[in-house]
C-alpha cells in the first residue's frame, strides 16, 4: 500500500472515531438545552503536514520537510438547532508554509498554500463544545525561492497551481466549552483533499529548481490547530 492509500484510510479511520466520540459526548448532555443564537469566531495557529510535498523529487536534489507552519481565521452563524446539537455555517481562510533543504540560488525554497472556501460546523452537547466539521473551497499552492538578507525581500517564483479541494475534521472547545463561558482555547484537526496536478519548473532562475517532472501533489494534507474561540 502506498502512502497515499494509507493516508487516505487513516482519514477515515480518524473521521468515524469523531463520530463515535460525537455520539458518546451527545449522550451525555441534557437534550432540553437551547443553542447560542450569535456567530462563533475562531482565529488558529496550525501545524501541517503534507506526505505529498514530502515525496516531491525535485532535480536540484534535497526533499521539502515533512511539517509546515500556519494560521487561519473562520466565522460561522447557527443556522439550524436540533435536539442537543447545533448546525452552523460560514466561511474560513487559511495560509501556511513548509520550507526545504532543497540547494537554490536564493535563501529558501518554500511551498506556501491557502485555502478560502465555505464550510459548516455541527455542534453537539449541552454546551455544544465539540463539533464536527467540512468544508469545500479554492485552494492555491506556489513554490518559490525567498530572499531574507536585504530589507526589501527578493523572491522567484518556480511554479503555481489552484484547484477545488474539500475538509473533513473535528473541533473541541476547551474554553467556550465550559459552563458559563463564551470564549476560550480551542484544538482542532482537519484532513483537506486537493488534486494540484504535475510539480514543474514554469520558469527557472539560473538552473531549474523542479524540473520537468518533480511528481504529482495532492492530498490528503493533515493539519493540527490550535486557536482561541469567541461564540
Amino acid at each position: 500500500m502506498n502512502v497515499l492509500s494509507r493516508a487516505k484510510s487513516l482519514s477515515v479511520i480518524l473521521l468515524a472515531a469523531s463520530l463515535f466520540l460525537a455520539g458518546n459526548v451527545a449522550a451525555q448532555y441534557d437534550e432540553s438545552e437551547t443553542a447560542p443564537g450569535g456567530p462563533r469566531w475562531d482565529v488558529w495557529l496550525a501545524l501541517s503536514s503534507w506526505p505529498g510535498l514530502n515525496d516531491l523529487q525535485p532535480v536540484a536534489g534535497g526533499s521539502f520537510k515533512s511539517t509546515g507552519y500556519g494560521l487561519g481565521t473562520s466565522v460561522h452563524w447557527p443556522v439550524k438547532q436540533l435536539d442537543n446539537s447545533n448546525l452552523l455555517l460560514g466561511f474560513e481562510a487559511a495560509i501556511s508554509a513548509t520550507d526545504s533543504d532543497v540547494p537554490v540560488v536564493l535563501d529558501d525554497l518554500l511551498a506556501r498554500h491557502m485555502y478560502l472556501g465555505v464550510s459548516g460546523k455541527y455542534s453537539i452537547g449541552k454546551s455544544r463544545g465539540f463539533s464536527l466539521d467540512a468544508g469545500l473551497g479554492y485552494y492555491l499552492v506556489d513554490i518559490a525561492q525567498l530572499e531574507s538578507d536585504y530589507a526589501v525581500g527578493v523572491e522567484f517564483k518556480s511554479w503555481e497551481e489552484s484547484a477545488a479541494g474539500a475538509f473533513v475534521g473535528a473541533t473541541w472547545d476547551l474554553g467556550a466549552g465550559q459552563p458559563d463561558r463564551d470564549a476560550g482555547l480551542s484544538l482542532a484537526f482537519k484532513v483537506h483533499y486537493a488534486d494540484f496536478g504535475t510539480v514543474r519548473d514554469e520558469d527557472t532562475y539560473f538552473t531549474p529548481v523542479l524540473g520537468p517532472d518533480a511528481g504529482v501533489l495532492d492530498g490528503p494534507s493533515y493539519v493540527f490547530q490550535i486557536g482561541y474561540s469567541l461564540r
